[in-house]
């Protein structure tokens, strides 16, 4: 309890009358992080970025400013990042006393550090509040297992090539290669923007849809049968192996535990010693109409995939005869094209391609169907 007079001496104690906002003692954080007042870093100063919640807006980031211009003439920071507060699950700010708190170490013990730094990217836009939600952590475990997997998967195409060497001509690829290079390339540009104005939802979702719809759902199951093909592993590895590490750069931004697991186990540790100091990715070469006919291979081998579902036939399990059907020369061109891939992922012992209407259609491509006999 506060006292009155000195216990040794009786006399009357006198309070420290000079006393200012205590957020004054951080009004200097930034300068000292670069090493004010003994040895200023020039590179550091103003800092690039100052992230705080939206509840010390007008005390930190006022008195940074502040006290910046009273002592160096300018801010001490470039650009502030405010970030929102969680909630609880019934919307109303998280405390024991409304029965709606979860404890930080809780949710680490479930799920983990990544899955929970991923559920917050993609869950909010920055300076917004969220919600907590033990199905969106779900959702990022789901992910993260997905995208182990996907390492695991490619590790079998990879593991026989000195990744550091592996170089292949583009015009060797497929038409299905140069279509996931595309997305690739998309991704990669999609995340780079993003990241630059600091929209983490933007970045982190592009990365999930890249690599669950595109990657996982369609282009590894279109090559999986390329495993037992001598002249296709190198390629194919050389493409899995660009695509994985690009994505792992990038991802490393969110889940930075699990990127570099994969990189160092899946990937073999080379040419970094972090996969978070590689440098960023630039975008891969494609061939846009290799790429656009690749498209189309993919759509149609999704349909056979659905109607192979609905007859509830296994997808391993063979047919023994499809007929695909084109209704203009574009279309021949692709089904010619992307035969071999068809053939090879639907697992079919005869296909057939020529002019007319099948009972199957193929989503968003009317000249092409086919029938399965």
């Amino acid at each position: 309890p506060p006292i009155d007079k000195c216990p040794k001496c009786g006399s009357e104690l006198i309070p420290e009358e000079d006393v200012m906002d205590t957020w004054m003692d951080s009004s200097i954080t930034a300068a000292v992080h670069a090493g004010w007042p003994d040895n200023m870093d020039e590179r550091l100063f103003p800092a690039d970025l100052q992230p705080n919640g939206y509840d010390i807006i007008r005390t930190w980031d006022y008195y940074l400013i502040v006290r910046g211009l009273i002592l160096f003439g300018k801010p001490q920071f470039k650009t502030a990042l405010i970030n929102g507060m969680m909630r609880g699950t019934d919307g109303r700010m998280m405390h024991k006393s409304y029965g709606n708190y979860v404890s930080l170490l809780e949710v680490l013990d479930k799920y983990g550090a990544d899955a929970f730094r991923l559920w917050i990217a993609i869950a909010v836009k920055p300076g917004s509040d969220l919600r907590f939600s033990w199905e969106g952590l779900e959702f990022a475990r789901r992910f993260l297992i997905k995208l182990w997997n996907i390492g695991r998967l490619a590790y079998l195409y990879i593991h026989e090539f000195n990744v550091e060497d592996l170089n292949v001509n583009h015009k060797e690829l497929r038409a299905v290669d140069h279509w996931i290079l595309k997305e690739l390339s998309d991704t990669i540009n999609t995340v780079t923007n993003a990241l630059e104005e600091y929209d983490y939802q933007e970045a982190a979702t592009k990365i999930v849809d890249f690599v669950w719809h595109k990657l996982a759902d369609h282009y590894l199951e279109a090559i999986k049968y390329r495993m037992n093909i001598e002249e296709e592993k190198k390629k194919t590895a050389y493409v899995l192996y660009g695509i994985l590490r690009d994505v792992l750069i990038m991802a490393s931004v969110f889940i930075p535990h699990i990127a570099e697991e994969i990189y160092y186990g899946i990937l073999g540790g080379k040419p970094w010693k972090s996969i978070t100091i590689a440098p960023w990715p630039k975008p891969p070469e494609y061939d846009a109409e290799k790429a656009s006919i690749g498209e189309k291979i993919i759509k149609v081998i999704a349909a056979m995939r659905r109607v192979k579902h609905d007859l509830r036939m296994p997808l391993s399990a063979e047919i023994p005869k499809v007929i695909l059907y084109y209704l203009d020369e574009e279309s021949k061109k692709v089904l010619h094209s992307g035969l071999e891939d068809i053939k090879g992922t639907i697992r079919i012992q005869e296909v057939e391609i020529k002019y007319g209407k099948g009972r199957y259609g193929v989503e968003e491509l009317d000249n092409i169907s086919f029938d399965v006999m």
